[in-house]
């Protein structure tokens, strides 16, 4: 693939192929680290593909890199959690605090896809329903439904 073909794929797909990691993930940097790789091995591996044709391979080869990075993680926290950690000198608070937001990323990442997408939508791009519609292709109510559905899922997580 030469430079400009290359160019032309990366200034086409490369915020559109971040922005679908980010809803599966719902972690900005991880995001953009699993773009900025598929790139680079599209890049190292001479690959020829077409910005106009090629989108779909684009994006379940993200995909097929997303859920690789999830086992990768998995099995580092397996790991981690076997070890014993001793704590010292946390606050309550802060304690709470992380115990809360563990279990909210716990949570998020046991949502289904469709909840988690358009809830992320809503609450970290402050998206309004019929701008989730628009973008996902699909009725407001369909999006307030999966919302709802979210946010049920959530309180009964975090409890």
């Amino acid at each position: 693939m030469d430079k400009e073909n290359f160019r032309r794929l990366f200034d086409r797909h490369f915020d559109a192929i971040r922005r679908y990691l980010y809803y599966r993930c719902a972690d900005t940097e991880l995001a953009s680290d699993v773009a900025q790789d598929l790139f680079a091995r599209i890049w190292e591996k001479g690959m020829n593909l077409d910005p106009d044709k090629d989108k779909a391979l684009l994006y379940k080869m993200a995909s097929d890199m997303i859920v690789s990075k999830f086992r990768r993680r998995k099995t580092e926290l397996d790991y981690t959690n076997s070890m014993i950690y001793t704590e010292k000198e946390h606050s309550d608070n802060n304690l709470e605090y992380k115990e809360l937001a563990r279990k909210y990323s716990e949570a998020l990442t046991k949502m289904s896809e469709n909840q988690r997408i358009t809830f992320l939508m809503s609450r970290s791009e402050e998206l309004k329903y019929q701008e989730i519609a628009e973008r996902l292709n699909i009725s407001v109510k369909a999006v307030e439904k999966r919302i709802s559905q979210a946010l049920g899922y959530l309180r009964k997580e975090l409890r």
